[in-house]
């Protein structure tokens, strides 16, 4: 900090200006004009020149030269207590003012300079003022000045306090504000010369790749910031980054880059999360248009994950330099400051990302709806994956990979190029070789662990192949997930000549790198071409073919929730489970697809028309076929039986109906007759006789087949039901609810009991409990019925929805078989379920539960009242409910009596 002249004073550790040369020099100046005034903005402010005058008593009146009054004092607050003064002026050039008290008029007083609460500074207001001398001040001697002071207040804005040390109060006039150009003519002039000496110093362009790469960083975070401050919800922002570049004198090819800019690419903005779930992570090298239509496809398909864009900019010449003007938001680009290639690139920005899962993606790639959240829910889904990859398409719509193959010798295919991506051999999940660079989800600790892409294969190919090899080392999944589908305009980016002087060469050269490292692997592997169908699924062990009457829709109906679990358990031991739906051989979305992505192979026409046909074309013979219902057992299992003679059949009893309508003949008179039922008894039986193993979901209904045949291989298999209380406390619940798909007879009886029989003595003691009914294909007449106490709601997507809301719910059936997935589903949700003894048959209730049980109308209404308003038992029910569900129902007891069944 440069001195003045050596009669500079120090105060504290700062610098202060002559008070004797400062004063002559304004002294000079008012005597050559007495009526010269100053910048109101950087006036000094002076007592009256008539103050020395004043009558007793007058007031004393505080004014600047520009004639302004600021402060009236009557002469009795001029006291030790009450001095005056004023801060005159604070920029980042000078802070200055004066503070004088009148009863001690010779003693200067000590100022203290605060940067908001912090005291930075302290100066005694002692220096020579002419004004004041004027104005009969003291000696004159009440100013102060402070220049310099760029070190004190750095920042581009400082919010500065000017007061007296002895009591704290602040001068008149004080906070300001300083305020600072963040880019003054120093700044600039430096910048420019700097850039100017590297150009001049610059024997080739990579000489200026550096610098080039630093000033574009420095640019896309000034262009989000500008963004997000000056973004109204209405309006991206005022003004595009490209209509103001484009205001400026630029030339030369910088111009015409702008220009492209200007006139083809409308700015992208995508919103920023403080914690993404994704880095989507893009390396690029020129080809700008693609990279555009990349984004453009991402914000047109938005993921309901939130997600960042890292570009890695691997030195471009072209609109790729200016990209930062076009994509703002939750877009970083980075910019390389050599050309590192593919690999490095994706390393670099995996080195950036926040999110948990890195997603590598092309620029030569469009997105299509799901792209990235199939992909998110799949690590979350699937058990053990390492590594997800998308469905790729060709741009005409033909699929150009689901997943890879690497034979023997390393090299590789696409798995179903060029064929209909709809077919069922190509849309479900599947563990893979590899799956493409192109598209590639992995999590970001899993990616570090292994030090990312090997740069043993730089710049690029089989990098992805070599990540996927590892990963399945450490005995994780690699999978394809053909619900994230992604076009990729394959050669875009390395065009398609592997024996040429480009990028494409590397697929030969690291070819042979790979093979070195992974031969010992690869010999069980089979030599190119030989078997794709097996080689493609190389790691199934054990095949199951499932075939019940259709689509399992688990919102309608328990049945199809334990055909889902019971598939979901054969795959976790082992089995690659294909489904087929029997009665209409369809592709039923979203349910088909539901399956599909948790890796069950489904098919359905064109591509296939019956199960018999399936049955006789299969190339490879099932070591299990699964018949669900006695609908599909009494059709196909002797039809199994001849074309598999060896494999395993089990037949899975949903519902014993003979059971059922036996109950119901004594319900409902009329009901079938008996040469119906004895008829109905024998079909089931004869199904079961067919079959190497029959499965019940309860020991009551295995107790009775075996009594009925002690020949039958009977197990008990119960499906898993997972735990998923309610969040809300009771309090802010209410109500209890019947839930039941209509389509099942017992179903319509049990709400025409709960209507006419118990409701009405419910409302007598519980007026405020209102009953909902909840159930697919609802009749009309009660749809439309209109009583107090009680809301039809019919189907309801997500069931969770309303039970969650609830305090209890209620189940009369008065006939039925088999165990009643209602009822389950209400412990699982953690809401007490009373219900009658034909619902609670075959559950083997503990104690505390089997109070829930209720035999008469009076009985159900009593239980519900109870369980509605006494908190606490309500509570220790629900706290019995799940652990009842978690004991008999877990996902490790499934398994266990499953395999037992299969074995």
């Amino acid at each position: 900090m440069a001195l003045r002249n050596s009669h500079t004073r120090r105060s504290g550790s700062f610098e202060t200006e002559p008070a004797s040369e400062e004063a002559e020099i304004v002294q000079r100046e008012i005597e050559a004009d007495p009526t010269r005034t100053q910048d109101p903005s950087t006036a000094s402010v002076v007592p009256s020149a008539a103050m020395p005058a004043r009558a007793p008593g007058s007031p004393t009146v505080v004014v600047a030269r520009t004639g302004k009054v600021l402060a009236t004092q009557p002469e009795s607050a001029l006291t030790p207590a009450s001095p005056i003064g004023s801060l005159d002026r604070a920029d980042p050039t000078e802070i200055s003012g004066w503070a004088w008290d009148p009863a001690f008029p010779d003693v200067a007083i000590e100022i203290e300079i605060l940067d908001d609460d912090v005291v930075v500074l302290k100066v005694c207001a002692d220096q020579l003022r002419s004004d004041l001398v004027q104005a009969g001040a003291g000696s004159g001697r009440h100013g102060f000045f402070l220049k310099n002071l760029a070190g004190v207040f750095p920042l581009s804005r400082h919010r500065v306090r000017v007061r007296r040390a002895a009591d704290g109060m602040d001068l008149p006039g004080s906070p300001a504000w300083i305020t600072r150009p963040t880019l003054d003519y120093r700044a600039t002039d430096f910048m420019q010369q700097v850039m100017l000496s590297t150009v001049r110093a610059a024997a080739s362009a990579d000489d200026l790749a550096e610098p080039l790469s630093h000033l574009l960083r420095l640019l896309n975070d000034l262009i989000n910031a500008q963004a997000e401050i000056a973004r109204a919800p209405s309006d991206l922002r005022s003004m595009s980054p490209v209509d103001a570049a484009a205001g400026l004198p630029l030339t030369g090819q910088t111009q015409e880059l702008v220009r492209r800019l200007q006139y083809a690419h409308a700015p992208l903005y995508f919103e920023p999360s403080a914690k993404p779930e994704v880095t989507v992570i893009i390396p690029v090298h020129n080809k700008f248009a693609y990279t555009y239509e990349c984004l453009r496809s991402i914000q047109q398909a938005l993921p309901k994950r939130s997600f960042e864009i890292v570009i890695v900019d691997d030195c471009s010449s072209d609109e790729t330099l200016l990209a930062a003007l076009v994509f703002a938001g939750a877009v970083r680009i980075a910019r390389n400051a050599t050309n590192l290639g593919f690999v490095r690139s994706c390393n670099a920005g995996a080195a950036l990302a926040k999110g948990r899962y890195l997603f590598f993606l092309n620029n030569d790639t469009l997105v299509k709806e799901g792209w990235l959240d199939e992909l998110v829910e799949t690590f979350e889904q699937v058990p053990n994956v390492g590594i997800a990859g998308s469905k790729l398409l060709f741009e005409n719509g033909k699929l150009q990979e689901a997943g890879g193959i690497i034979w023997r010798l390393g090299d590789g295919w696409n798995w179903g190029r060029e064929r209909d991506p709809a077919e069922p051999a190509f849309c479900f999940l599947r563990d893979a070789d590899w799956v493409s660079g192109a598209a590639l989800m992995i999590e970001r600790t899993v990616f570090r662990e292994l030090g990312g892409f090997d740069e043993l294969y730089a710049p690029g190919y089989y990098e992805d192949t070599d990540l996927a090899f590892r990963v399945r080392a450490q005995g994780k999944r690699v999978v394809v997930q053909p619900a994230s589908q992604i076009v990729h305009l394959e050669g875009i980016s390395s065009g398609t000549d592997t024996s040429g002087p480009g990028m494409k060469r590397y697929q030969v050269i690291n070819h042979a790198k790979f093979y070195q490292r992974w031969k010992d692997t690869l010999i069980t592997h089979r030599f190119n071409g030989q078997q794709p169908e097996l080689e493609a699924e190389r790691l199934v062990r054990r095949r199951a073919y499932f075939i019940d009457d259709s689509v399992p829709t688990p919102d309608q109906d328990a049945g199809s929730n334990a055909a889902i679990e019971h598939m979901r358990t054969l795959m976790e031991l082992g089995y690659k489970v294909t489904f087929l739906p029997a009665d209409n051989i369809s592709k039923i979305d979203p349910y088909t697809g539901r399956l599909q992505k948790l890796g069950i192979e489904c098919l359905y026409h064109p591509f296939c028309w019956s199960v018999e046909e399936v049955l006789r074309k299969a190339a490879n013979s099932p070591d299990l076929v699964y018949l669900h219902r006695y609908s599909n057992a009494s059709k196909y299992a002797t039809m199994v039986r001849r074309y598999f003679p060896d494999c395993r059949i089990v037949y899975s009893v949903a519902d014993l109906h003979f059971v059922r309508m036996e109950r119901q003949a004594d319900i409902e008179p009329g009901a079938p007759n008996m040469a119906l039922l004895a008829q109905q008894r024998h079909g089931e039986m004869y199904a079961m006789q067919s079959v190497d193993c029959v499965i019940v979901h309860s020991p009551v209904e295995a107790t009775l087949l075996r009594d009925a045949d002690a020949s039958l291989n009977v197990k008990v298999v119960p499906w898993t039901v997972r735990p998923r209380p309610a969040l809300l406390p009771f309090s802010e619940r209410s109500g209890s609810a019947f839930v039941g798909g209509f389509g099942h007879p017992p179903n319509a009886d049990a709400v025409r009991h709960l209507i006419n029989d118990i409701l009405p003595l419910l409302r007598e003691q519980a007026p405020d409990c209102m009953t909902y009914i909840v159930g697919s294909k609802m009749p009309d007449e009660i749809m439309n019925l209109q009583m107090p106490g009680l809301t039809p709601l019919g189907f309801v997507a997500v069931l969770g929805d309303i039970l969650h809301k609830l305090r209890c719910t209620v189940v009369p059936l008065r006939y039925g078989a088999g165990i009643k997935g209602k009822v389950l589903e209400s412990f699982a949700h953690g809401l007490p379920c009373v219900m009658s003894e034909v619902a609670s048959e075959g559950l083997e209730l503990p104690d505390d539960l089997a109070w829930l049980v209720a035999r008469t109308p009076a009985e159900f209404a009593e239980k519900l009242v109870r369980v509605h308003e006494d908190e606490a038992f309500n509570q220790r029910l629900s706290e019995a409910g799940l652990a009842y569900i978690e004991q008999r129902h877990g996902a490790g007891v499934v398994k266990q009596a499953l395999a037992a069944a299969l074995a």
